[in-house]
């Protein structure tokens, strides 16, 4: 079994963006990956590998259950959602873009049981 196969491409995540962008453009959100997250999301260390479903729905989720919440932090907040059942967790940080909108820019991801972190955990 080809092992590229299981990696994200960029144009992937593209689209995984463009699809998220249009649920959170509801709440005014914009959703950004960094170049990081890219790297991170087919990182070894997450023993399974991350997949687009999963962080669809991962994105879903949060919009389900913290989607009102989440703008109302504002520019600058950070905080840390947390898949409970794929242990799959992903930072983020709120930031202003040129137009006004906000971004939710997801830092980084990571499949960790035990994920520590100081910021405001998220969990779905």
């Amino acid at each position: 079994r080809d092992l590229l196969q299981d990696k994200v491409s960029s144009s992937q995540l593209a689209q995984v963006e463009k699809y998220l962008d249009k649920l959170w453009g509801k709440v005014g959100i914009d959703v950004e990956f960094t170049r990081h997250f890219l790297d991170r999301v087919n990182d070894e260390r997450n023993k399974k590998p991350i997949n687009t479903a999963e962080l669809i729905r991962l994105f879903r989720l949060t919009y389900k259950k913290h989607g009102k919440k989440i703008p109302k932090m504002g520019p600058d907040a950070q905080a840390v959602i947390h898949d409970m059942e794929t242990d799959v967790n992903m930072p983020f940080v709120l930031q202003r873009d040129r137009d006004g909108m906000l971004d939710m820019v997801a830092k980084t991801v990571m499949r960790k049981k035990d994920f520590k972190t100081s910021n405001q955990k998220l969990k779905v």
